[in-house]
């Protein structure tokens, strides 16, 4: 069965993809046999060959290794490099969302939703001050 075969089992099944690895030495596969958290970011994890005349055991990591779509709820305690497909708009967005324009460019692009009006925003102007329409 393919990667791309099973990822569709596993969604028509509604359940989670589970991470297999084949043995480097006999290529049977590994299960996990025990998992422990190194950081928010990276799990061990140690994996025993499933061929009992082979017998290997050995421990293999998983690591987040870069942002695909930013969090709505981040912690404040992860940085994890962005990855090149998030949009420059959509991040400049979000950090001016949070109150922490870093630059320029960052205020141009927040602001580019922010509609605007030739005459002002205060509650104190009334329509005379408005400029009168033309005839027609």
């Amino acid at each position: 069965m393919s990667t791309y075969d099973s990822d569709q089992a596993a969604e028509a099944n509604n359940r989670y993809m589970r991470i297999t690895i084949e043995c480097p030495h006999c290529g049977t596969r590994c299960v996990a046999c025990d998992s422990r958290a190194m950081s928010k970011t990276m799990r061990e994890i140690t994996y025993r060959c499933r061929n009992w005349r082979c017998g290997f055991t050995g421990v293999a990591t998983l690591e987040f290794q870069r942002v695909l779509v930013l969090s709505s709820i981040p912690a404040a305690d992860v940085s994890l490099p962005l990855s090149r497909h998030i949009k420059r708009g959509q991040l400049a967005l979000a950090l001016a969302d949070e109150g922490n324009v870093a630059d320029d460019e960052t205020a141009y692009m927040a602001n580019l939703h922010t509609p605007t009006n030739d005459w002002g925003t205060s509650s104190s102007h009334n329509d005379a001050a408005m400029p009168a329409a033309p005839p027609g």
